[in-house]
């Protein structure tokens, strides 16, 4: 049981990992950001 509860920890770990480095990845990308910004001010 303590190893099940290993490996979903670590399993949650990488998946929450790999979740910022695509978000970050993403901001690399101007047109994303401007994009989402103006998305963002049209709920204004």
């Amino acid at each position: 049981m303590l190893r099940s509860a290993r490996l979903t920890r670590v399993a949650a770990a990488l998946l929450g990992a790999a979740l910022l480095a695509l978000v970050f990845m993403a901001y690399l990308l101007p047109e994303f950001v401007v994009d989402l910004g103006n998305r963002l001010w049209s709920c204004f």
